[in-house]
């Protein structure tokens, strides 16, 4: 019984970035969209060519956004980045008569390019004082 507890702590450790190859580095920045501030969303990095450990991010508040070292990117890491935000809420009702339950959606405002189809990409730096990395969408 001892053995797949201690497998288990070792896939935890794992999972949550303790096996890795190299320290978690503080990253912030700014984002803005069409020249405005993003109010609220999120960015996320995703290693990417060779860079082990897991995917992190964090949220966007007006405009920006901090990862902190102890869930952070490697250093000399190479990362992906997905930018997303959620517009104002709409309401729509499901029928042409404007008649019966109506529906609430937020809906994305962030074009693909910047999250499903990114091609936004950092290195993350070694430096810790290298690592702000702001984001001008159009």
């Amino acid at each position: 019984m001892k053995a797949p507890k201690r497998w288990w702590i070792l896939m935890l450790l794992f999972a949550v970035g303790c096996g890795g190859s190299g320290p978690g580095m503080r990253v912030w920045g700014t984002v803005t969209y069409q020249g405005q501030p993003i109010q609220e969303g999120q960015i996320v990095f995703t290693p990417i060519e060779g860079t082990p450990g897991p995917s992190t991010g964090a949220e966007i508040k007006n405009g920006q956004y901090e990862i902190p070292k102890h869930i952070g990117p490697y250093a000399k890491g190479v990362y992906r980045v997905e930018i997303t935000a959620m517009g104002q809420e709409k309401t729509y009702s499901p029928n042409a008569s404007g008649q019966g339950p109506f529906y609430t959606v937020r809906e994305q405002i962030i074009p693909p390019a910047y999250n499903q189809r990114s091609t936004l990409r950092v290195t993350i730096s070694p430096e810790p004082d290298k690592n702000q990395h702001d984001f001008h969408l159009r």
